[in-house]
């Protein structure tokens, strides 16, 4: 066992991220397939964010950053028929990200309307309304927005394409997204009273230091952690996800996993080591977007050459196989079991514990 383990993680070679001065381990418990094709160019061109319906499970959520009046709803495999939300009132273009998320047992979603490619824009909001209610037989349905605008507490222009929403702390969670050196986490509390005023946001932490992402001659781009687009929240706030992208190189683009721990803010979490997710290793162009459904399930979607953007769902691929063991490796008499510690998969013998790359990590 250990040996086919080895060679399906040699045969799936890609380059390792460096992240905070440390080479990562990947994590390698998920699972990825395409599921649908979007055929929408004509409702909705580059889908720069995603989130799953709670009031309407089976549907997910999508927005644009070429539209700033509508949102569309469709299944995972983008064959049923799409579901229109119109807003009231034209939005503050460059929408980069959206979330769902529960306050006072209501269900929201969130629109960042927060992109600056040039840092010049310098107004910056996030889009919030009530989730309505998917009914097929009656596709379109018309809302009122409301903003909650901001401003970085540096004073500064920042471009931001990631967002996301922390049911526990009732937080909004945003990742500016920067070529070429670190991105940086902020937060604010949501309420339902801030008006018009600008709030500032809180700043959390840097994503790794500019150390990781190496030196850049020409034509080849770093391969540090830079270029965040998208982020989500678990449901019950256990696991976040944050993830990038490269246009150039595909091998360079990661999504990055944290397992919260029991009464952890999500701000002490993302300033621990992440781990990135193995199955996202692969070509996605433009990948702008990221949502969970469940704890084991999360999709994924970006933007494509032909305008019919691909939806990818990322599945726990290890599920009721695994057992979840003590830090301390927990030799038993079972052999070649694979054990989760720590949230890193291991093969434990009778007599040691084993990397998926077939080294020891413990032995008697």
């Amino acid at each position: 066992m250990i040996v086919l383990l080895a060679c399906f993680v040699s045969c799936h070679a890609a380059p390792r991220l460096v992240y905070n001065g440390d080479t990562l381990e990947w994590n390698n418990s998920w699972r990825k397939e395409q599921c649908g094709t979007l055929d929408i160019k004509e409702n909705i061109k580059e889908v720069s964010g995603i989130a799953c319906s709670r009031v309407t499970p089976g549907y997910i959520w999508m927005q644009s950053d070429d539209y700033e009046d509508h949102i569309v709803a469709t299944d995972e495999k983008g064959e049923q028929r799409y579901f229109t939300v119109n807003f009231t009132k034209s939005i503050r273009g460059d929408w980069e990200d959206m979330s769902g998320g529960v306050y006072n047992d209501v269900n929201y979603l969130f629109i960042g309307a927060f992109g600056d490619n040039d840092e010049s824009w310098g107004d910056y909001s996030i889009v919030y309304f009530e989730e309505p209610a998917i009914d097929t037989e009656n596709p379109q349905i018309t809302v009122e927005p409301k903003n909650i605008r901001f401003v970085y507490p540096d004073g500064k222009k920042h471009n931001c394409e990631a967002l996301m929403y922390d049911n526990r702390e009732n937080m909004i969670y945003i990742v500016t997204k920067v070529y070429y050196d670190v991105c940086q986490v902020f937060r604010m509390p949501f309420r339902l009273d801030y008006g018009t005023e600008k709030q500032t946001l809180e700043y959390i932490c840097d994503l790794g230091v500019r150390s990781d992402l190496g030196y850049s001659e020409k034509n080849q781009p770093y391969k540090g952690f830079h270029l965040v687009t998208a982020a989500d929240i678990s449901p019950d706030g256990k696991y976040i996800l944050i993830k990038n992208h490269n246009n150039i190189v595909a091998t360079y683009c990661w999504v990055l996993y944290w397992v919260r721990q029991d009464g952890e803010s999500v701000a002490d979490a993302v300033q621990r080591q992440p781990q990135p997710i193995r199955a996202y290793n692969t070509y996605e162009w433009q990948g702008e977007a990221i949502c969970w459904l469940d704890d084991d399930t999360f999709y994924t979607t970006s933007d494509a050459d032909d305008g019919n953007p691909p939806i990818f769902k990322f599945t726990r691929k290890w599920g009721e196989d695994i057992d979840e063991v003590p830090s301390d490796g927990g030799l038993s008499t079972k052999a070649n079991q694979l054990v989760l510690i720590d949230n890193t998969l291991y093969v434990r013998t009778q007599e040691a514990l084993y990397t998926l790359d077939g080294k020891i990590a413990l032995s008697r």
